[in-house]
C-alpha cells in the first residue's frame, strides 16, 4: 500500500472542504509527487528556469492570445510529445490526429514546454501558444483565494505524522486559483471539448470545464495497469473531478479495471497510437539495419533520470561481457548526465538522430526500470527486461501480464531473461488510429 493509500485509508481527507469542492483530490497529486521524490530523488519540476529562455517560450503563439474566442477545441499537450515528422513537420503523437479530424483551423494547443517550443514554421499543428501566460493568469488568481477559514486540521496531522516537508496551504491557493481562471476563460471561450494528458496533474482544468459543463477527453499517456495510483482513489469524488472519457491505447484497461478505478468501462475507448503505427509501417533506416546484421542482440536502453547511474553501471557490465551485443542509450533528458562517459565502449551507442521508438523497431529487447516503452516495445513485439532496482518495476508494472522478465540489480542477463516463448504476446495497442478516432467521433 502506498502512503497515499494509507492516507485515504486512515484520514478522513473527505471532510475537509472549500468553495464545495473537496480539497483532497485537489492537493492529491503533488503530495503523490513528493513521496516519490523523496523515494527516488524525482522531481516533477523540469521545466527550464532560464530567465531569457521562459521570456522567449512566453512569447510563442502569443497572438493566439487574441483570437481565444475562434477556437473549439483545447488541447493541452506537451512540447515534448512531438516525436514525430508528418510532411517534415513536428506532429503532437497524442492530439494533431483529433485536431485534422475536428479542423486544425478551430483546434489550440496550449503547449508545456521543457526547455524550449519547436518553430513554429516546423511544428505540424496549425494554431500553438505557450502555457505560460495562462500559468501567470492562474498565479494571479490566487490573489482572490482565501484559505484562512478552511479547517486543516487533518492536514496538519497528516503532516505531522509523516513529518512532510509538504505547503499544504500554498498548495490549494495554486490549484483554487487556477480553478478560478479556466472557469472564467471557458465561460469565455465556450470550447465545444477539452483534450488533455495526464489529467491528474491538471484536474483545476477538469474540474473548471464541468462546472461550464464541457466535456474532457483524456488521451492515455503511459501504462496504467493495476497499480497507478493517480488512477485509482480510494474514495469516489465524483465525476466533476475526472474526465468524462479515457482515450486508451487498446482493450486492456476496458476489460481489466483495477479497483477503485476512476474510469467505468464506457468511458474508456480504445484508440490505439498514430506514431506506434507509423513507424511500424513506414519506417526504415539502413544503418539501423545493418546493426542487426554487425551484433547478436541489439537493447534498447529506456532512461527516465531515477537511478540512471545504477542501470548504466550495470550496461556497462552486461556489455563488457558481451562485445556481440549492442545497448542502445535513449535518454528521456539527453542533457541530465554525460553520456559520452558510457559510450567510450564499442557496443554502448547514443544515436541522437533517432527516437526511442525508431530504435525499438530494430531492437531485440528493450530494458527499463519502469517506463511505458514496456507495453509499446510489444508493439513491435520486443521483450522488455524490467531492471527492478529498489523494487520500482514491480511497484508500477504487473509483470506477469506483460510481455517481460524481471531482472534483479544483481543479477546478469541470462537465457532465462532473453527466453522470447515464454508467453503469447498480446499487443497493448489496438491498430487502425485514424479509423478509431473518426468512429469515436
Amino acid at each position: 500500500m502506498t502512503e497515499i493509500e494509507e492516507i485515504e485509508s486512515n484520514y478522513d481527507v473527505v471532510s475537509a472542504k472549500v468553495e464545495a469542492l473537496y480539497i483532497w483530490p485537489l492537493i492529491r497529486q503533488s503530495l503523490t509527487f513528493y513521496f516519490i521524490g523523496k523515494k527516488t530523488g524525482f522531481s516533477a519540476k523540469k521545466r527550464s528556469r532560464k530567465k531569457f529562455q521562459i521570456l522567449k517560450n512566453s512569447l510563442y503563439g502569443f497572438r493566439h492570445l487574441f483570437k481565444l474566442k475562434r477556437y473549439d477545441y483545447l488541447f493541452f499537450n506537451n512540447a515534448d510529445k512531438r516525436t514525430a515528422k508528418v510532411k517534415d513537420k513536428n506532429f503532437d503523437v497524442f492530439f494533431d490526429g483529433w485536431a485534422d479530424s475536428l479542423g486544425q483551423e478551430k483546434s489550440l494547443f496550449i503547449e508545456w514546454a521543457i526547455q524550449k517550443h519547436f518553430p513554429l514554421s516546423l511544428t505540424y499543428s496549425k494554431n500553438v501558444i505557450s502555457d505560460l501566460s495562462f500559468k501567470l493568469f492562474s498565479a494571479l488568481f490566487t490573489i482572490f483565494v482565501d484559505t484562512k477559514n478552511i479547517d486543516k486540521n487533518v492536514f496538519i496531522t497528516i503532516k505531522n505524522d509523516y513529518d512532510l516537508d509538504f505547503r499544504f496551504e500554498e498548495e490549494l491557493k495554486s490549484k483554487l486559483g487556477e480553478i478560478k481562471f479556466y472557469r472564467l476563460l471557458f465561460r469565455w471561450i465556450r470550447p465545444k471539448k477539452v483534450f488533455l494528458i495526464s489529467s491528474f496533474t491538471k484536474m483545476p482544468i477538469v474540474i473548471a470545464a464541468h462546472l461550464e459543463n464541457i466535456h474532457v477527453y483524456e488521451a492515455q499517456h503511459g501504462y496504467i495497469g493495476d497499480n497507478h495510483q493517480s488512477y485509482k482513489s480510494t474514495h469516489n469524488f465524483g465525476k466533476l473531478y475526472y474526465p468524462d472519457y479515457l482515450l486508451s491505447f487498446g482493450e486492456y484497461e476496458k476489460k481489466n479495471i483495477p479497483q477503485n478505478f476512476i474510469f467505468k468501462a464506457n468511458q474508456i475507448k480504445p484508440i490505439g497510437s498514430f506514431y506506434l503505427e507509423k513507424v511500424k509501417d513506414e519506417f526504415y533506416d539502413p544503418m539501423l539495419e545493418k546493426l542487426s546484421n554487425d551484433y547478436s542482440t541489439i537493447f534498447c536502453v529506456t532512461l527516465q533520470t531515477v537511478k540512471e547511474i545504477e542501470l548504466l553501471d550495470w550496461i556497462t557490465l552486461q556489455a563488457k561481457t558481451h562485445p556481440n551485443w549492442l545497448f542502445i542509450l535513449k535518454p528521456r533528458d539527453s542533457q541530465y548526465l554525460n553520456y559520452t562517459a558510457y559510450t567510450a565502449l564499442p557496443n554502448i551507442a547514443f544515436y541522437s538522430g533517432y527516437n526511442v521508438y525508431q530504435i525499438l523497431k530494430y531492437s531485440n529487447f528493450n530494458i527499463t526500470i519502469y517506463s511505458t516503452t514496456s507495453v509499446e516495445a510489444e508493439f513491435y513485439g520486443v521483450k522488455t527486461l524490467f531492471f527492478n532496482i529498489d523494487n520500482l518495476s514491480k511497484t508500477y508494472f504487473n509483470i506477469d501480464k506483460l510481455y517481460g522478465a524481471l531482472i534483479d540489480p544483481l543479477e546478469n542477463i541470462s537465457e532465462h531473461h532473453l527466453n522470447t516463448e515464454e508467453r503469447d504476446s498480446s499487443s497493448y495497442f489496438v491498430s487502425n488510429y485514424v479509423n478509431n478516432v473518426a468512429n469515436c467521433l
